[in-house]
């Protein structure tokens, strides 16, 4: 009752600071791509004469846009996705805007909120790109209140204030995919490749209500998107070639068509690793090879009718994961998507979407390379073991959407489905080569049992638009069935509740921005949000867990509760002239947490496992709170100077301790110098991390030390669209590892972070 009458105390206070929005004067224009067709979603912005940003505001689907108030002298920035940024002198001049085309770029968009409002953080692809040469979860991890896990050297595991896994939703261009390795050796955003990904956007908090289901936070990845021309037919692109003397390099290429009815992309890349070494000089297993494919084309079929056709293929091999008791073979990932939108059409809807999508992976994990393959005198057992475990993660769905835009209301109507359907299967062999003759079967064990998850939901949102304020509400259905096929008589004999559940969930989420003054601003959100247990966590057989760092085994419980997540945020942005602050806090309740107790009846399956099996429950309660600080200034077009710093504190109620994998206190700092006109450019940054001594001991977590790193890049542009960087990561050579670091199951420890690595990167636009 606590809940609802806070929430509904809010939703009073927040639309009467919505009705209280004044209807001043009004300067509307519309924004158009090279062809004369609107362009939605594109950001406008009202500068002032000093650069003090007062008004920022979306296209709708008719790509038109609305300031309120007159702002004598005042000037525009207009930017959109594949677009080049366009800036417009006097503001009461402009009416139609029209952006040109841009080369392939990157851009990563961060929001505590809905993400139909204005973003709160946006990070160039220069600098998503220089967090990482390998990994986009690993990309994301300066950025604050987002951090990942790294089991292996590539497909680590986002995390967004102390959510993981499938608490975090995960979509790739509006589809989704789920992880393929029951140990969690890839999340759901591992194979679609960094340099492929055109706008990366985080939600932080349960506000993604027209993604898709559970989401107490989301990531979604949109790759890039074909645009069509009036000037005949173009041609552009990318290449890039990166290297580092710490055990990796890789090359990849784009290239992207246009024309008045056709438009498409190809996309390609290659990327290799080999063992690295920490900052104490120790070898830390590190190869891996990886090839991805990519393509789109677009027709326009008509006026505003879009068909869309995109495909993906990845080969990863021969992947090291030190932080596993197995490593991986391979996975190969296969990905289709047809869909059709129109807009600008006539009717009651401006915008009409609806999308077909498939998405397959194959996967293989062995022990070629792990010390159970090997004899070992005193072990239980004693001879060595060969370790097969083939897995498939198939999923497919579709989503459609009705969009209108009014002079003050955009309403969204909407739906979305998928089936995902998991299989494994785990054999131990007695290995060869001991005079026995050839491997002997031992054990044979149903790790996924062809297990399927249906999800049906529908959603409806509705955003208003006053002269100081933007206020988005959504409301969200989804119905749950979850099954499994044939399981293990132990199993059957161990687990109460039927192995076909059904569920309904209700989410729901209303959230604003407020302009107090030209130079502050304010942010506001309460939701609710759902999640479904996992197939692991539903019916696994004593099978070690994806998140928890130990290799004891783990017993699934088919009637897991969902876990419900209400989540307050606040926040606030601050500029002045070339000088930008903002603010975030969060309040996060999780109730039914779905945590792990003892069962001290279960006897384990394996002998080399801990002997104590743990089973799977819904705990009371887990809160979590914390916030982000970042800083930037810019005293002039030579020199910006940044800071950030993140934390985030979690309780487990049940087990009265701190909830597992959270961050410490994390930060950054950072100077970037540029030369007039842009030419020569150096960025120096630190990242630190504090100490992590709460930790979930009766979960097997350890405490990790704090440490300090140091980044030098160096770059030029050799001529117009040719860039090369130079530059050292880690420069002191730090021996040190992440907290969210899995641990390694046979020395105890965690995996290290790779110590200094000198590197080159050359990238080419054309």
């Amino acid at each position: 009752m606590t809940n609802k009458r806070w929430i509904f105390g809010l939703l009073l206070a927040l639309c009467g600071a919505m009705a209280a929005g004044a209807e001043n004067d009004r300067t509307s224009g519309t924004v158009v791509d090279p062809q004369g067709r609107p362009i939605a979603g594109a950001t406008v912005e009202l500068i002032s004469a000093d650069g003090e940003t007062l008004q920022s505001v979306r296209t709708g689907n008719d790509g038109t846009f609305r300031f309120e108030g007159s702002a004598p002298g005042a000037t525009l920035a207009v930017r959109a996705r594949g677009f080049e940024t366009v800036r417009q002198g006097a503001a009461e001049q402009f009416g139609r805007i029209e952006l040109p085309l841009a080369a392939v770029r990157q851009e990563l968009l961060v929001t505590a909120g809905s993400p139909d409002l204005a973003t709160e953080l946006q990070v160039s692809a220069d600098e998503l790109e220089r967090a990482s040469q390998n990994d986009l979860a690993e990309a994301l991890r300066g950025t604050p209140g987002l951090s990942a896990v790294r089991r292996g050297p590539v497909n680590l595991e986002p995390s967004i204030r102390g959510l993981q896994e499938s608490q975090v939703a995960m979509f790739v261009d509006g589809t989704r995919t789920f992880a393929a390795g029951p140990a969690r050796m890839d999340s759901d955003l591992s194979h679609v490749g960094l340099h492929a990904a055109e706008q990366v956007r985080v939600v932080k908090g349960p506000y993604a209500l027209t993604w898709g289901s559970g989401a107490l936070s989301a990531i979604q990845v949109n790759t890039a998107a074909p645009v069509f021309s009036s000037t005949g037919f173009n041609v552009g692109g990318s290449a890039g070639l990166g290297w580092n003397d710490n055990a990796s390099a890789g090359g990849h290429g784009s290239v992207a068509i246009s024309g008045s009815r056709i438009a498409g992309s190809l996309f390609a890349e290659r990327l290799e690793g080999d063992d690295y070494e920490d900052g104490d000089g120790f070898e830390v297993p590190g190869d891996f090879v990886s090839s991805t494919g990519r393509w789109r084309l677009a027709a326009d079929l008509a006026d505003g009718l879009v068909l869309d056709l995109s495909g993906g293929y990845q080969q990863q091999e021969d992947i090291d994961y030190p932080g596993r008791l197995l490593d991986a073979s391979y996975f190969y990932t296969r990905s289709h998507a047809l869909s059709l939108q129109a807009q600008n059409r006539r009717g009651t809807f401006s915008e009409l979407y609806g999308q077909l999508w498939v998405n397959r992976k194959d996967h293989r994990m062995n022990n070629d390379e792990k010390p159970t393959a090997r004899p070992m005198a005193g072990r239980i057992p004693p001879f060595a073991l060969r370790v097969d475990l083939p897995t498939e993660s198939n999923a497919a769905g579709g989503r459609f959407h009705a969009a209108t835009d009014g002079e003050r209301w955009r309403w969204k109507v909407g739906g979305d489905a998928y089936r995902s359907e998991q299989m494994a299967q785990r054999r131990i062999f007695r290995r060869a080569g001991d005079g026995t003759g050839g491997d002997r079967l031992l054990f044979n064990d149903i790790v996924w049992p062809e297990a399927e998850i249906e999800n049906q939901g529908v959603y409806a949102q509705v955003v208003r638009s006053a002269a100081a304020a933007e206020i988005s509400l959504g409301v969200r259905v989804d119905r749950i069935d979850a099954s499994a096929g044939e399981v293990s008589d132990f199993f059957r004999a161990n687990t109460s509740g039927d192995l076909d559940q059904a569920e309904t969930h209700v989410s729901a989420a209303v959230s604003g921005r407020w302009r107090l003054t030209d130079r502050w601003s304010a942010t506001a959100g309460i939701g609710r949000a759902v999640r479904t247990a996992t197939v692991l966590e539903r019916y696994s057989d004593r099978f070690p867990a994806s998140k928890f760092q130990a290799s004891v085994e783990f017993m699934g419980n088919p009637a897991l509760d969902p876990e419900t997540s209400l989540e307050l945020d606040l926040g606030s942005q601050w500029s002045a002239g070339d000088f930008w602050l903002d603010v975030a806090t969060f309040y996060r309740q999780i109730d039914d947490y779905i945590t792990i107790v003892p069962d001290p009846t279960l006897p384990k399956r394996l002998p080399l496992s801990p002997p104590t099996v743990f089973r799977y429950i819904n705990g009371d309660s887990a809160t979590f709170w914390g916030g982000e600080l970042t800083l930037r200034q810019q005293p002039s077009e030579n020199f910006t100077w940044y800071a950030s710093a993140s934390y985030t504190r979690g309780e487990d109620d049940l087990l009265d301790e701190p909830v597992l994998g959270i961050e410490p206190l994390t930060g950054q700092l950072g100077l970037t110098v540029r030369s007039a006109g842009g030419r020569w450019w150096g960025d120096l940054s630190a990242t630190f991390a504090e100490r992590q001594d709460r930790v979930a001991i009766r979960r097997f977590e350890i405490e990790t030390s704090g440490y300090t790193t140091v980044n030098l890049l160096l770059g030029t542009e050799v001529r117009q669209g040719l860039k090369m960087e130079v530059g050292a990561e880690n420069l002191l050579d730090e021996a040190y590892a992440d907290h969210l670091n899995a641990r390694n199951p046979f020395t105890g420890q965690r995996i290290q972070e790779p110590g200094r690595a000198a590197f080159v990167r050359v990238k080419l636009d054309f």
